[in-house]
């Protein structure tokens, strides 16, 4: 393109491919989020480790905290059945319009 010099043009092009990857990952995986006993997060997370790691916040109810991970959705349904099991709850699934990993 006249009149832009390279390191414009590679900034566009990382710019853009980050936003195509960022509508990609998006289509692929999905929020889980979910109250758990504290003394059963290690089971829960090792179900949701996320992408790098589950955000874990404590409740204002004693031994309680509530875990935000992303999954693929194509394990959504599986990943839930597993956090019934282990004794999580109040279990939400949200879908991604876009997002950057």
């Amino acid at each position: 393109i006249e009149g832009h010099d390279n390191a414009e043009e590679t900034t566009l092009i990382r710019l853009i491919t980050s936003r195509i990857a960022g509508v990609v990952a998006a289509a692929r995986y999905v929020v889980c989020e979910y109250n758990v006993p504290r003394e059963k997060l290690a089971a829960a997370t090792a179900v949701t480790p996320g992408r790098r790691a589950p955000t874990i916040s404590p409740l204002e109810e004693e031994g309680w905290v509530a875990v935000s991970s992303m999954v693929e959705k194509k394990r959504a349904a599986e990943v839930m059945d597993k956090l019934v099991a282990i004794g999580a709850e109040d279990i939400l699934i949200f879908n991604l319009d876009n997002c950057r990993v």
